[in-house]
This record gives structure tokens, sequence and C-alpha cells, in this order.
């Protein structure tokens, strides 16, 4: 549990780092450049964590640890920025950590890790359908159409965690290759659609339902589709760590708001350079 969830927490740093980093990119225009580039090492280097932490930990477990990232964010752009954070900012922090600390102490046995013929085929077509949604929600214009497409990229980043769970015991056949290739599949199209909305939306609100998403859908299915257990007796408890981490997630994306002027600093510090 220690490993796993340690393994879940550098991730989250990487990914929180990166969030900054890609939405400085993305407010620049530039979601081909040497800064994207970067930021999509940085999330492999955490993916391959993240990895570590599927295989050691229950999935509702390492995706409240990764929705740890938003801390990071926040508190990396307040220093950016010089700004501190606002009070209610400290207050979901404490409350993210100490819901993750009750979940992790109510955690129990990590559940099955095979895959069926009609798991593999509800993966594929969860790509299909996002594939078909993402042209209808980018004709979507102004706010609207950022929610949607945080809402689209949710669900792609939902993907990959649990299509990763088919490497913890791999068997090298078909049951295992089929989901394996689809965790870029989700992961990529997860990173073009939210480029897509930090562009449309404010970073709150196109992150807000990101967060949601890419935190309860892995967990609901690890707990229905992998078994995933509870400690005896600990599931409210356990229901009760989830709730408060998630909401403290959530409320932390308010402060991804201080990204905006980040990026015009960057910006502008850009122009002034001389060349």
């Amino acid at each position: 549990m220690v490993i796993g969830l340690g393994a879940a927490l550098l991730a989250a740093v990487l990914f929180g780092v990166g969030a900054v980093m890609q939405a400085v990119a993305a407010r620049r225009g530039r979601l081909i450049s040497l800064m994207m580039a970067l930021v999509a090492l940085i999330y492999v280097m955490g993916w391959a964590l993240h990895l570590v932490s599927i295989a050691m930990v229950p999935l509702y477990v390492a995706q409240v640890g990764i929705s740890a990232s938003l801390a990071v964010t926040a508190v990396t752009a307040a220093k950016l920025l010089g700004e501190p954070l606002a009070p209610r900012h400290r207050l979901a922090i404490g409350v993210l950590v100490g819901g993750l600390a009750l979940l992790a102490i109510a955690a129990g046995p990590v559940g099955d890790h095979g895959f069926e013929e009609g798991d593999i085929a509800a993966l594929y077509g969860t790509l299909a359908l996002i594939l078909c949604l993402a042209p209808v929600a980018r004709r979507v214009s102004g706010q609207a159409g950022g929610v949607l497409l945080g809402c689209l990229g949710g669900i792609a980043y939902a993907g990959s965690p649990i299509a990763t769970r088919s490497l913890v015991d791999p068997s090298w056949d078909w049951l295992t290759i089929a989901p394996a290739l689809s965790i870029g599949l989700f992961g990529l199209l997860g990173f073009w659609l939210y480029s897509i909305a930090l562009r449309r939306a404010s970073v709150i609100a196109a992150s807000a339902p990101l967060v949601l998403l890419q935190t309860v859908v892995p967990s609901i299915v690890g707990v229905f589709m992998f078994s995933d257990a509870f400690r005896d007796g600990w599931l409210p408890a356990a229901i009760i760590g989830f709730v408060a981490s998630t909401a403290a997630a959530l409320a932390l994306s308010d402060a991804e708001a201080r990204l905006e002027p980040i990026a015009d600093e960057v910006t502008q510090a850009t122009e002034r350079q001389p060349g």
C-alpha cells in the first residue's frame, strides 16, 4: 500500500507540473511545440508511476492519489505568480490529504486483472464513441463547448488506467495486447481534447468535469468489474474518504484559474526576449 500510494503521489506531482506547462502552451496557441513535447514526456513518466500504483492498490486509491495533481498544480501556479493560495484552497488541500489517508486505511486487496472479450469490446466501443462525439463538441461554441470537451477528455483519461490494469499480470495473448494498445489511444485522445478545451473555456470549467470523470469512472469500474475490495467494516469510511477527496479535487480546480495570468506572463516574457 505504501509503495503503491507513494507511486500515485509521485505521478500526481508530475501530472500537476505538466498541467501548468500544458495550459501555458495551449493558451499560446502552440499545440505542437517543444513545450508540448516536454509535457508529453512528463506525462509518460507519470503514467509509468501510475502503472506501479495500479498494480499495488485498488483503482479507487490510485485515481484519488492522482487527483492530488490538482494540489500540485495550484501550489505551482501560486509560486510562479508569487501569490498565496486562498484559504479555501488550503482547506481543500487538507481535506484531499485527509480523505486520501482515510481511503488508504480502508482499502482492501486489489481485485482481478484479466480482461474478457466483452471488456475489450467496451473499451474500443468507448474510444469510438468519444471520437464520434468530439467533432460535435468542437462545433459547440463558447464555454459550453469547452465543458463538453472537458467531459470527453475526462472519459478518455478514465479509459487509460482501466486498460492499464491489463499490464499488471500480462499473459501476452490478445486479451492482454488488445487492451494494452488502447492505453496510448485513450491518453492521446484525452490530451488532445483537454488541450482544445483549455482554449475554449476557463481552466475551472474544463478541468472540473475532467477531474471528476477520470477519478470516479475508473474507481467504479475497479470495484464492479475488477472486484477491488475494502477492509471488512470499512466501506462507510472508504466512501467518506472518496467523496471528500473528490470534492476537494473539484474545489482545487478553482485555483487553476491562476494559470491564465501565468500564460500571459510567459508570453510577455517571450516577447521581450531579443531576436
